[in-house]
């Protein structure tokens, strides 16, 4: 039986003037890069290297440009399209790694920067890569209006302290890094489930399966758990 990752996004709102919510039917058209450049031949772990280089790609369909302008980019329909599959696979992929919207920035995230207008060095709708300390795009001015969305490995170590710091909250950084742990976990559960190896063996998919169920109790412990220093415990 085949399974479908289920897109974790926000339900459309029915009251007049609210933000709009991110819908992958109408304001995504993912296309890939016409081309990829990675300046490194070695791999790591069986994977290769993330890309030097890439073309801009298209993310957008025209009504999703133009209700993303409408509304300054809102942060609610920019979570909705990070958080979206099909868009966190595609970064992965040029990633060579797999990815999830960064809860907070630190200096192992990769940007997503998304054109919503035509007089930049690339058209509205397509998006280019950037890494810290690497330039991935076309040499030319930034569009006049565009959107950051920030991804970070799945495995990168995010802490209750880094929420804090990054937000200035405390009960805001438990709640942002329950949503953290619970993505990721959902995103792991989602592979094993649709990508099912048939010449796995049955140790190692009861330690992914743990892998995976692990982001998902921590995440259950940030929510209901009274104490402060959660990230003692779980430093990653």
């Amino acid at each position: 039986m085949d399974a479908t990752i289920i897109p974790l996004t926000s339900r459309r709102s029915s009251q007049p003037g609210a933000e709009p919510d991110f819908n992958p039917d109408r304001h995504l058209a993912l296309e890939p890069p016409a081309w990829s450049l990675d300046l490194s031949s070695r791999e790591v772990a069986g994977r290769r290297h993330r890309p030097s280089i890439t073309a801009p790609f298209r993310v957008l369909s025209r009504e999703g440009i133009a209700t993303a302008a409408r509304r300054g980019a809102s942060a609610r329909f920019l979570a909705g399209l990070a958080r979206h599959p099909a868009v966190a696979d595609a970064v992965g992929g040029l990633m060579g790694v797999p990815v999830v919207p960064a809860p907070v920035p630190t200096g192992q995230t990769c940007d997503l920067i998304l054109s919503l207008t035509d007089d930049g060095a690339w058209p509205a709708g397509f998006g280019m890569l950037q890494l810290p300390g690497t330039v991935l795009r076309q040499t030319g001015r930034m569009p006049s209006a565009h959107a950051r969305l920030t991804f970070i490995t799945e495995d990168a170590e995010i802490s209750l302290r880094d929420l804090e710091a990054g937000l200035g909250d405390a009960e805001r950084a438990r709640v942002a890094w329950m949503r953290h742990k619970a993505l990721v976990s959902h995103r792991k559960l989602g592979r094993l489930l649709d990508s099912p190896d048939a010449g796995c063996d049955r140790r190692t998919l009861a330690h992914d399966l743990w892998d995976a169920l692990s982001d998902a109790e921590q995440a259950l412990e940030s929510l209901s758990s009274e104490s402060e220093g959660l990230d003692i415990f779980y430093a990653n």
